[in-house]
């Protein structure tokens, strides 16, 4: 039982390492990958929602020590959007399937982008940030989405194959 903190800090450092300095380095398609949040989305049919919390907040924190953006501004909106995912979950994809796990993927893009351009937005209005959006931003979103939802499919699969959570239970009688 201890070492699933030391273990999950790890995790998360790699996982925000692999999107930060890996993928980002690569071009508009490629740079698009945003593995924290398919983790968080995959995470959410797995672990208990208190880790999921422990994940969002340390990545978000992790994703703004890199950010040149005001601080906090990650740590919000993958909270906010992990705080949605789980209503989703619990309120209307309760089935597991794929078609689940990738409405939610898409969910959470949208939802992330959504509230990561309400608050630099906000900050932008109050004379602390000079983020500008583009027409690549919004080409960018649409990779994101496509990619994550790759992610997912993925990683549907291989768990599905590996472990009886996404399985069908019927009823014998």
């Amino acid at each position: 039982m201890w070492y699933k903190i030391p273990l999950s800090v790890i995790i998360i450092i790699l996982a925000v390492a692999i999107q930060v300095a890996y993928l980002s380095s690569f071009g508009t398609y490629w740079g698009s990958f945003n593995i924290v949040l398919a983790g968080l989305v995959f995470l959410l049919y797995f672990l208990d929602f208190r880790w999921i919390l422990f994940f969002a907040i340390t990545s978000g924190f992790l994703l703004d020590i890199y950010s040149s953006l005001p601080f906090g501004i990650f740590l919000i909106s993958l909270f906010a959007t992990v705080f949605v995912l789980e209503m989703l979950l619990s309120s209307f994809f309760t089935n597991r399937s794929l078609y689940s796990v990738l409405s939610l993927g898409g969910v959470a893009v949208v939802f992330f982008n959504v509230m990561f351009l309400i608050i630099s937005g906000l900050t932008y209005l109050l004379g602390v940030n000079n983020f500008y959006i583009s027409a690549g931003y919004f080409i960018g979103l649409v990779y994101q989405v496509v990619n994550v939802l790759i992610v997912l499919a993925v990683l549907f699969f291989l768990a599905n194959s590996f472990s009886r959570k996404f399985k069908p239970n019927f009823i014998r009688s």
